[in-house]
């Protein structure tokens, strides 16, 4: 049987902009570069955990303890933005 995916299968990566000593700005990829709304979260990596402080949505800090772990907590928050 060949697996398709459906577009609720479908999860939209983030832009990662680096912005020195282990920080990140994730942007969502379809947003303009004008766009208010564009950033995300800004993300940082200290003594082996990944903190993201929410600038969309709703606020505040996660830590995650891998930085796969937290673009798929960025990447479900972009989903939520179309759905």
């Amino acid at each position: 049987m060949i697996a398709t995916s459906t577009v609720s299968d479908i999860r939209r990566r983030p832009e990662l902009v680096g912005v020195g000593s282990g920080g990140w700005v994730a942007c969502d990829p379809d947003a303009a570069a004008d766009d208010p709304h564009r950033v995300v979260a800004y993300l940082e990596c200290k003594d082996e955990i990944v903190y993201v402080l929410w600038v969309a949505g709703s606020t505040g800090v996660r830590e995650f303890d891998s930085l796969p772990d937290a673009l798929d907590a960025i990447a479900a928050r972009l989903a939520d933005r179309v759905s």
